[in-house]
């Protein structure tokens, strides 16, 4: 008599080992599948996907300012010769209203702002024919300015020096 009992044993063997060749080849063609068409859907993004420009050099310089610096529109109040601003004197000074900040650096300690009266010193040229700069300066004319802040002595106010200024024609 034979022994079928091992027979079968070696056809189910035979065929669970086959049905786990062919469920690992499903897995692997559904897993190639899926990544084909992320690899497709990235592709079609990337087309899709508006180009950021990097900011030129050009573009960056216009936008900074120096530490302790403020571009600003201010009206002129009043320009006054040799006067002393902290312990500090200037041949030529201006009293001005702000009407508008443009710009500030970094380390500003008292913020201007629009609407408060200032008094700005003169550190160059233009503070050497005052009747020049009165002149090109009359009251309640705009003018473009930029300042520097720098500390007072003592250290409790701040005094403004003009670095330069542009008159609106």
């Amino acid at each position: 008599m034979i022994n079928l009992k091992g027979v079968e044993n070696f056809n189910s063997f035979f065929y669970f080992y086959r049905m786990d060749k062919i469920l690992y080849i499903l897995i692997v063609v559904g897993l190639f599948s899926c990544k084909s068409n992320s690899i497709a859907q990235e592709k079609e993004a990337e087309k899709t996907k508006p180009k950021v420009e990097k900011p030129k050099f050009s573009d960056l310089q216009n936008n900074t300012i120096d530490p302790n610096t403020v571009h600003l529109i201010a009206v002129i109040q009043g320009v006054t010769k040799n006067i002393s601003i902290c312990e500090k004197s200037f041949k030529t000074a201006t009293t001005v209203k702000v009407k508008q900040i443009i710009n500030s650096g970094s380390g500003i300690t008292n913020m201007i702002s629009p609407g408060q009266e200032i008094t700005f010193g003169f550190m160059n040229s233009p503070a050497n024919d005052f009747d020049t700069l009165k002149q090109r300066m009359p009251k309640d004319k705009e003018v473009s300015f930029k300042i520097r802040e720098n500390l007072c002595p003592d250290m409790s106010k701040t005094v403004y020096e003009v670095i330069g200024f542009k008159t609106k024609d």
